[in-house]
């Protein structure tokens, strides 16, 4: 614990008056909350959504992406300068690296609890589950865009959505590339060619990522990687780390072609509902190129997986690998499911926000009792932001005195003296204070039976 307190010490986690980083190199983090928790500790299979969740997939995205470049589209100033040095500051760098092996088994191990292979394999019946699966979700309707197309304000919950997908795309393939490096025969060559699409063949424009920089804009979202590192789910950071944590461990190799075929092969169902909920929400100004272009190229780049990776993988190496490969293949379509449902629930809370704004924000608390815990009563200072958390528990929130905005989407609800909320447990939220200072009252509830 004392190494993860002294990696999270970096300037560039501190907390700030900024919600939104200036730079991509700025991720605060909640030091804070780290001496109640135990993130050395395995994730359980229902605790995805929690708080230690969060600050655990946060600390492992650092880990990660300190081997990874990046770069705002500007000339760099001098405190921009500064901030690039302390994110990639080496010994900063050297021990995460000395903490990433213990941080991944905490947030990952549950998967092989949950993961089981058993009988006898072979391809042809690993071919005939691997599409019968893909066949069976593409006979469907994509739920999740149903879901979207439901809700009371379709455009914010794609944005919230895009904001979900952001920590991956706006960095598209890097995982990936992790997975290229060293000489394993015809199959790395192909693993280039799927590569190489997601890069544009060089050409800038086509590259993926660029695609979906164009998208962002195009519905007023910063293009910049990590603008909204506040927003993130700890379900959709879980689902980027998973494939650098695949790719970064050469063991766990049959693993990633099994999780790289769900991805492939599932992507072109959703991206093709979420191209029409896009149009459908923002009309002709949406720019939807990035979704449309993988409903094309990743037709293709399933069968290229599928017949030039995955089955020579097996002709060389024989069906001894088919257990892993499928591993990888339930262990990403598992945090796909719950990502989405996590999703779902934290625009639903967003919604509930909205609705209560217009009805006066005032909590039916007499729906509620105690936990048990005494409430708690804070004061904090004029700017004071409290960075985005997950509780636990459900919370009533109330404000005493001031004001603050509370965030759980990007465009906040003020709370003034007097107004309640209810926060459930699991939703993230974080606030801001307004005026000289905020007196508010948290405390642990749960619904009357």
């Amino acid at each position: 614990m004392l190494a993860i307190q002294e990696y999270v010490s970096s300037p560039a986690f501190r907390l700030s008056a900024a919600m939104l980083p200036p730079t991509p190199w700025h991720r605060p983090f909640r030091a804070q909350d780290l001496p109640a928790l135990d993130i050395t500790k395995p994730l359980r299979a229902d605790e995805l959504t929690s708080n230690r969740s969060l600050m655990l997939h946060r600390i492992l995205l650092n880990i990660y992406e300190q081997s990874m470049l990046f770069l705002p589209r500007r000339r760099l100033g001098e405190e921009d300068m500064a901030a690039f040095r302390t994110f990639y500051d080496t010994q900063s760098v050297s021990l995460g690296q000395t903490l990433r092996a213990n941080i991944e088994r905490a947030a990952f191990s549950c998967l092989d609890e949950e993961v089981k292979v058993t009988g006898q394999w072979d391809w042809e019946r690993l071919e005939d589950y691997l599409v019968g699966v893909i066949k069976r979700y593409e006979s469907e309707p994509c739920g999740l865009t149903a879901r979207i197309e439901a809700q009371n304000d379709p455009p914010r919950a794609l944005k919230y959505l895009l904001i979900q997908q952001a920590s991956d795309f706006l960095s598209e393939a890097s995982a990936m590339a992790r997975a290229m490096l060293g000489n394993y025969g015809p199959v790395q060559s192909e693993l280039m060619k799927v590569f190489i699409d997601e890069y544009g063949y060089g050409v800038h424009s086509k590259k993926h990522s660029t695609l979906f920089e164009s998208c962002c804009t195009s519905v007023g979202l910063s293009p910049e990687a990590h603008t909204y590192y506040f927003h993130y789910l700890p379900s959709s950071l879980a689902l980027t780390n998973y494939f650098h944590y695949i790719c970064s461990n050469k063991n766990l190799w049959f693993r990633y072609i099994g999780a790289l075929y769900y991805t492939e092969a599932s992507i072109p169902h959703f991206n093709q509902a979420m191209s029409k909920s896009l149009k459908g929400a923002f009309g002709r100004k949406v720019d939807t190129a990035y979704f449309d272009e993988h409903v094309h190229i990743d037709k293709h780049h399933r069968r290229m997986v599928l017949d030039t990776i995955i089955k020579p993988t097996i002709e060389m190496h024989g069906p001894q690998v088919i257990p892993e490969i499928l591993i990888g293949f339930e262990s990403f379509r598992l945090l796909q499911g719950r990502a989405d449902q996590d999703y779902l629930e934290q625009v639903s809370f967003i919604e509930s926000l909205e609705q209560q704004r217009g009805q006066g924000l005032h909590a039916d608390a007499a729906s509620y009792e105690s936990a048990g815990d005494a409430p708690l009563t804070h004061t904090e200072p004029a700017g004071e932001l409290s960075f985005a958390h997950i509780h636990d528990d459900d919370e009533l929130f109330s404000v005493e005195k001031g004001a603050l905005e509370f965030f759980a989407g990007l465009d906040p609800i003020v709370l003034e003296a007097g107004s309640s909320i209810v926060i459930p447990a699991g939703r993230l939220h974080g606030t801001r204070v307004l005026g000289d200072t905020c007196t508010y009252r948290v405390q642990k509830i749960r619904r009357r039976k």
